[in-house]
């Protein structure tokens, strides 16, 4: 019905440039190959004066001036001009190979420095960056444990230093910077101060905004992930950042920012603890309600992190939430909306997925009462039920309207019966009112609480919607058929105890239905859904034998009315979008009813020439376009796949003398290029080979003249497995031309594990007789198992298609065992199966497949040597 998309996504990230993302190839900020063992230099130097080491190479032949300004370097590197950048380039990374520690030392200076230009200060602080993350390497990390303690020490205190500069880029790439190192460096106990320096930072009461917010961002980053910190440290972080938010006079993007760092420090917080989850969350409820917007977005993104880890703790603070999201709701996106909603998302996703683990564990005992959110989710429904009667149509509306509807489907299946009669209260309120946007949004409010309620419950919804379809308003009238299919998908069960529809609804439901499939091809197109639903609930009843399917007495009219909704245009032949539903809704309504109801089998009767004179027209019209000629093929499959239902339906009453007719159209969709028509072409003539029976054999020479190497493919050669098993002895008259098409068929390499495999069909289909080909077969068998036979075969094929092959050949030998019933020629078969079952056990590049098809055919072979084996006992013993 409608895709539901998540909008919130968390920021804060410092922005990439196009300079950061040309850094990601080997080059600077990546591991060097030949870090340098020493290193020196004063902190806050920015010139590069380490020298290589006597002969030491650098990149092809070229010899880097060491002496340059790193500043200028840094500046060439985001120059627009290619040959400046890409040679600025090349000196960072000779620099970063020749002298690693003094690189980075170099770099921990630049971003420093004020006299720097923030763009170089920026870069810097990425390539520093990069030179220690251990997402681009594992050897960063290794590299950085092993500098010299004094220089590492420098960087870090350039680092800390940094965080107090008025530029942005540069504090912002700094914080960034101390996230990384902490992760190396906090739990092996090397920087056992950041912490106490950081919130340091946060209690100097003279501390710039600049400062404060660059530390949060610090701390934000570094709780992203678990940094082993024992739980006092982390409650000194947690008060730090709580007064960060509740100072009055604090600037707004120091608040921001501390909300933020609220987010990842929480999931390490002792949330059980009765205190510290008041404290955080009182935090939270207050920046929830601060004028500003995006301090206002945070603090919900923070709710949404604790409700998908704590959900079950916050029972005492669902009332605030409750009055957060009705003043969010009535603000629209500027004021949360879309993140409140996510947050009750939350809620209820955590709540399902608990009582689907203790489904599956039929001992789990949930120590954990979730009842208490039934009362606010109630509280909830009629404030996302609100949100479908406003009227606007732009993003942000449309945002909020799908992330109520998601949010509502999940209430629905996490409190279930409960939110029936809320929801009701509003639909019936709505649906009959004079506008036609609240008549609309009760239709779409129906549709939101289908998954979760008892059926008991529901059935009233099938009368309205069937009152709604025949609104005067056409999106009324198409959300109410789109509701009603939904409805027939989830609900409709025939079978079960209680259904949502009675057989007394029945014949309003495909009247109505049948006058929706004639409205605009959208109505049109979910009304063919809906026939297509209402038909499937019918499956599991509709092979008892002798019952009359409820479908029956109405399949003429239904068969009338999808094949008009379906019909071929004169000017547009090849119209597809509604044509595919009805099809798609006949095949359905077809595999449904019962051949043996008088009314069914002859409504089948009509059905079938209607369909194959529209197979027939779609052949002959000439296809002038590209979408044209896709549009074609695509009705080709559809046509065939219908076909294929109504001869599997008719079966043994199929009428033989329709054979040729159709037998010649399916033959002749085997000629065109696409091939999913060939495939459904193909099982359609399998399909009538089986409802024909021996007499099938009367029409093979139709069969036999599209029958040739250059119209082989896989389906086909399965169908003309079945074509062998169907007929037996009566094909041994065009066996011979058949065999002839397979071996050359084995030129392709792709049909050869098909045609071996169909060898295999044919030996237990003829029996006997297949010894007159037993030798040029084994003959072939012998060369595929020979890895020259599929030199031809792209080499990053080769595998899968060597797998492919050793299962056709195993088929084709089992096959063939069972098949011939002289022990004497059976031997010599067995003796090259053993043979080639060794090779395969030795190839250790086999997969699963072979392994296991392998063992089916060894089994296979035990059985059939047992027969022979008591044939050869009963011939001794006659002697």
């Amino acid at each position: 019905m409608i895709s539901f998309v998540k909008f919130f996504s968390r920021s804060g990230r410092f922005p990439r440039s196009d300079t950061e993302t040309i850094l990601h190839r080997p080059g600077p900020g990546l591991p060097p190959e030949s870090p340098s063992a020493e290193a020196g230099g004063e902190r806050g130097c920015r010139t590069i004066n380490r020298r290589p080491a006597a002969g030491a190479p650098t990149s092809a032949g070229r010899k880097v001036d060491t002496t340059m300004s790193l500043t200028k370097i840094l500046r060439d590197a985001q120059d627009l001009d290619d040959s400046i950048r890409y040679a600025a380039e090349r000196d960072l990374s000779e620099l970063q190979q020749l002298d690693f520690p003094n690189f980075l030392l170099s770099l921990s200076a630049e971003l420093a420095s004020n006299e720097s230009p923030p763009e170089c200060r920026r870069l810097a602080g990425i390539i520093l960056k990069n030179s220690v993350e251990a997402k681009y390497s594992e050897d960063n990390i290794k590299q950085w444990i092993n500098l010299d303690p004094l220089i590492k020490s420098q960087i870090k205190e350039s680092l800390l230093a940094t965080l107090g500069s008025l530029v942005p880029d540069a504090w912002h790439a700094s914080s960034q910077v101390i996230a990384k190192l902490a992760y190396i460096d906090i739990p092996s106990r090397d920087w056992q101060d950041l912490i106490g320096r950081l919130l340091g930072n946060m209690a100097q009461q003279d501390a710039s905004p600049p400062l404060q917010q660059a530390t949060l961002e610090a701390l934000e980053y570094m709780f992203e992930e678990f940094l082993g910190l024992e739980q006092d440290k982390i409650v000194d972080v947690l008060d730090a950042v709580i007064r960060a938010m509740n100072r009055a006079e604090q600037s707004s993007q120091v608040r921001l920012a501390a909300v933020k760092a609220l987010q990842n420090v929480v999931m390490f917080a002792n949330f059980a603890n009765d205190d510290c989850r008041n404290c955080i969350m009182t935090a939270i409820c207050d920046a929830a309600k601060s004028d500003g917007a995006v301090i206002k977005h945070a603090a919900f993104g923070c709710l949404i992190a604790i409700a998908s880890k704590y959900y079950r703790m916050l029972e005492p603070y669902m009332e605030t939430i409750l009055s957060l999201t009705t003043e969010a709701l009535q603000g629209g996106v500027e004021s949360g909306a879309l993140q409140c909603i996510e947050f009750w998302i939350t809620i209820c996703e955590g709540v399902i997925e608990l009582r689907k683990q203790n489904k599956r564990d039929a001992h789990a005992i949930s120590t954990v009462d979730c009842s208490f959110i039934e009362r606010p989710l109630s509280s909830l429904v009629p404030l996302l039920l609100k949100t479908l009667l406003k009227q606007e149509r732009d993003d942000d509306a449309q945002a909020i309207f799908i992330s109520a509807m998601k949010c509502l489907d999940l209430v629905a299946i996490t409190i279930g019966d409960a939110i029936v009669p809320i929801a009701m209260q509003f639909v019936e309120v709505n649906i009959k009112a004079s506008d036609w946007q609240s008549r609309w949004a009760a239709t779409f409010a129906i549709a939101g609480i289908l998954q979760g309620p008892s059926i008991e419950k529901l059935s009233p919804v099938v009368r309205l919607l069937l009152d709604r379809m025949e609104d005067r308003n056409v999106e009324v009238r198409g959300t109410a058929v789109c509701t009603l299919r939904r409805v027939f998908d989830l609900l409709h069960s025939p079978a079960g105890a209680n259904r949502i529809f009675t057989y007394e609804n029945l014949p309003r439901i495909v009247a109505v239905l049948g006058l929706r499939s004639k409205d605009v091809p959208e109505v049109s197109e979910e009304a063919c859904r809906a026939i297509y639903f209402l038909a499937k609930g019918y499956r599991s009843i509709s092979s008892e034998l002798g019952h009359s399917s409820e479908l029956s007495p109405f399949l003429s009219d239904v068969f009338e009315v999808l094949c008009s909704t379906s019909a071929l245009a004169k000017e547009t032949p090849f119209r597809l979008p509604t044509s595919a539903s009805a099809y798609e809704a006949l095949c359905e309504v077809v595999r449904v009813s019962n051949i043996q109801d008088y009314k069914a089998s002859a409504s089948i009767g009509v059905l079938m020439p209607r369909i194959m004179r529209r197979l027939n027209t779609v052949l002959g019209a000439k296809a002038n376009s590209s979408g044209d000629k896709r549009n074609k093929y695509n009705l080709l499959v559809l046509l065939c796949g219908l076909l294929h239902v109504l001869i599997q339906k008719l079966g043994n009453t199929f009428p033989v003398w329709r054979t040729p007719f159709v037998l010649l159209l399916f033959c002749r969709v085997l000629t065109f290029d696409s091939s999913a028509a060939r495939d459904k072409a193909a099982l359609a003539i399998g399909a009538l080979a089986r409802a024909v029976g021996p007499k099938f054999v009367d029409h093979m020479p139709i069969l036999l003249q599209y029958f040739n190497a250059k119209l082989l493919f896989p389906i086909y050669l399965q169908v003309i497995g079945d074509i062998f098993h169907v007929l037996g002895d009566e094909i041994l008259p065009h066996c011979d031309y058949m065999m002839d098409v397979l071996y050359r068929g084995l030129s392709k390499p792709m049909l050869k594990p098909a045609i071996l495999e169909c060898f295999g069909e044919i030996a237990l289909a003829i029996g006997k007789n297949f010894e007159k080909y037993l030798q040029a077969v084994m003959r072939r068998l012998k060369d595929a198992a020979d890895p020259e036979y599929y030199d031809d075969v792209l080499e990053e094929d080769e595998v899968d298609y060597s797998n492919q092959l050793r299962q056709g050949i195993l088929k084709a030998y089992s096959s063939i065992l069972r098949g011939i019933k002289d022990p004497k020629y059976g031997l010599k078969v067995a003796a090259d199966l053993i043979d080639f079952t060794e090779v395969v056990c030795k190839d250790q590049s086999r997969d699963s497949s072979v392994t296991n098809t392998a063992v089916d055919v060894l089994g296979d072979f035990h059985s059939t040597v047992e027969s022979w084996t008591n044939e050869l006992i009963q011939e001794l013993t006659k002697c």
